[in-house]
């Protein structure tokens, strides 16, 4: 198990949402890479033989060019939603720990950490969702709640994606709390994000972006909705990889606050609303 480091709160925490941001603009940046290689053509219409044995060639390669950017996209979406369920577990283990410390038993040895260590792991089996709503915090500000609602929708189509390489079932339209053989043909897969637009002059400028003044246009964020019926193939593009890396760095910004809220109560320390926010 090693060395049991002691916890510093809040910084431990801050770092964890640091290494969150760095991880979310990372895997965009996957997204943009595969729209970079589908420009790519193989040297001379040959396959390539980076590796000495193939299983496939030409035909292969060139598929894989030519859809690339929906290919990264979707590694890329798998992996920010992989991301964010390793930072909630991250915070909720702090949160264990500091319960522990501020119980009876103000001292932590090998067997104790060995016990929140599996608990967490035990918890964390529930998925990020219910790992933001009810454990890592356990009463979500309304400000949390609202943005809960980004993670929910992604999450299900990040399991669509993992495993039925985004064609949409009956698990994945299945509301919560309801049965399988209660799903209905219309019930759909919804996920909700935010949405960067550039505006100028009020107006949205759309895609390609002319050469226009910084100063002249404004950015703001809109909710923006997919919604896949049974059967349909998920799809989603670099530039939906961008908004969703925003979206859930501001999730996780959010869950920051409350985290601390709740630990700084937990622990008895009162500070101004602005330093709760690490700000």
């Amino acid at each position: 198990m090693g060395m049991i480091r002691d916890l510093q709160y809040p910084e431990d925490a801050r770092k964890e949402l640091t290494s969150l941001c760095s991880g979310l603009a990372y895997y965009a940046a996957v997204a943009v890479a595969g729209a970079a290689l589908s420009k790519l053509h193989l040297p001379d219409g040959a396959p390539d033989f980076t590796v000495p044995f193939r299983c496939g060639g030409l035909e292969q390669d060139q598929a894989v060019r030519r859809e690339a950017p929906a290919l990264f996209a979707r590694f890329s979406l798998i992996s920010m939603i992989s991301r964010f369920e390793i930072h909630a577990h991250n915070l909720l283990r702090q949160r264990r720990v500091l319960e522990h410390l501020n119980g009876s038993n103000k001292r932590m040895d090998g067997p104790s950490f060995w016990k929140i260590l599996t608990r967490v792991q035990t918890e964390s089996k529930s998925g990020p969702v219910k790992m933001c709503d009810g454990l890592v915090i356990a009463k979500p500000s309304a400000a949390l709640k609202e943005k809960m609602e980004w993670l929910e929708g992604l999450y299900r189509v990040r399991n669509c994606l993992a495993h039925r390489l985004g064609m949409v079932q009956m698990i994945d339209v299945k509301p919560l709390g309801v049965s399988l053989d209660q799903t209905k043909d219309d019930d759909t897969l919804k996920a909700i994000w935010l949405r960067p637009r550039v505006l100028l002059d009020g107006k949205e400028v759309q895609l390609p972006y002319t050469t226009i003044e910084a100063a002249q246009v404004k950015v703001d964020f809109e909710p923006y909705v997919r919604e896949w019926k049974i059967g349909a193939q998920i799809d989603v593009s670099p530039l939906d990889c961008q908004a969703i890396a925003i979206s859930l760095s501001m999730l996780g910004q959010q869950l920051q606050t409350d985290f601390e809220g709740e630990m700084n109560a937990l622990l008895g320390i009162t500070t101004p609303a602005h330093a709760a926010s690490g700000k």
